[in-house]
């Protein structure tokens, strides 16, 4: 097996893996390639739980965050937008500045919305205030959170691409959606020939006042990863199944046909994070790598 420092290296110097900061990263050539295949496959699981896919908007109000309790619980994540003033002297002082970049960072003005940390936030602020039947979607984006010291390429990014699939409704409901997203998971893992693992996780939540929460989700075992080697006896969660029982159905207002609130699950993947995985299983090297057409038509089989 090779090491995720290793891979990381080879592909920057083929070329195909670059930085243009701390976690925020470009890709050409077979890493592309790689990256796009595995999309597609995870793309047609996520597929099969739920036919209905959305396009996630690129930002998201903070008032949806601060409605989930967003600024309690994971604040250090967060990025937020800004932009350039509209006023012709200030962008006139910017443009003619010795280091406009500087001046321009210093300009910003603050925005009503952030880059988001998570998809599955889009999905409860559209159903907000509904009654609903349960429903299951899918949606993909770069999704953002900065982990300062403990960024890294590919492993832990800043930006970095997720797939989810969400379903808000019964509890009956959600938690047999968890357990099939994390049966998906597996044997999507077993295709790749990756050795994957399931672990109890816990949030890292931020307030003091917060840590009844990660207690509680930890002894309940509401969220599972799939834990994925990268070498040096590392692993990296490449997924997650987390059951948020009504949190989010009572934050939102979202009811059953009951006038009960809905519970919510989601399955998401890290893309880069298989990525990463697959690398350090099967080398750079195409060549050595599992036959791909005939891991994914087994799959479709």
């Amino acid at each position: 097996m090779h090491t995720a420092d290793g891979v990381v290296s080879a592909l920057r110097a083929r070329g195909e893996l670059w930085d243009v900061a701390p976690g925020v990263v470009g890709f050409r050539g077979g890493a592309l390639t790689l990256l796009r295949r595995l999309e597609r496959e995870i793309a047609q699981l996520a597929q099969r739980e739920a036919p209905e896919e959305w396009a996630a908007p690129p930002a998201l109000p903070m008032r949806t965050l601060e409605r989930a309790e967003y600024f309690s619980s994971f604040p250090f994540w967060l990025t937020a937008a800004y932009h350039l003033p509209d006023d012709e002297l200030a962008l006139e002082r910017i443009a003619t500045d010795v280091e406009p970049a500087l001046a321009a960072q210093g300009a910003g003005r603050r925005t009503d919305v952030a880059l988001p940390p998570a998809l599955c936030y889009h999905v409860f602020e559209r159903f907000a205030g509904h009654h609903l039947t349960t429903q299951t979607v899918t949606l993909t984006g770069t999704c953002w959170r900065h982990e300062g010291a403990r960024l890294s390429a590919l492993e832990r990014q800043w930006a970095f691409t997720m797939r989810e699939i969400v379903c808000v409704g019964t509890a009956g409901d959600v938690e047999d959606f968890r357990q099939r997203g994390m049966r998906l998971a597996g044997a999507l893992a077993s295709r790749l020939d990756l050795d994957a693992g399931f672990l109890v996780a816990t949030d890292p939540f931020f307030a003091p006042t917060a840590r009844g929460k990660a207690i509680v989700q930890r002894v309940k075992a509401l969220k599972h990863e799939l834990a994925l080697p990268i070498g040096n006896e590392r692993s990296t969660a490449a997924a997650s199944f987390n059951n948020h029982e009504r949190f989010f159905g009572e934050a939102f207002g979202i009811t059953l046909a009951t006038g009960e609130p809905a519970s919510s699950a989601c399955v998401a993947f890290g893309l880069e994070r298989w990525l990463l995985a697959f690398l350090v299983a099967h080398g750079v090297d195409s060549h050595a790598w599992p036959s791909l057409d005939a891991t994914f038509a087994e799959a479709e089989s």
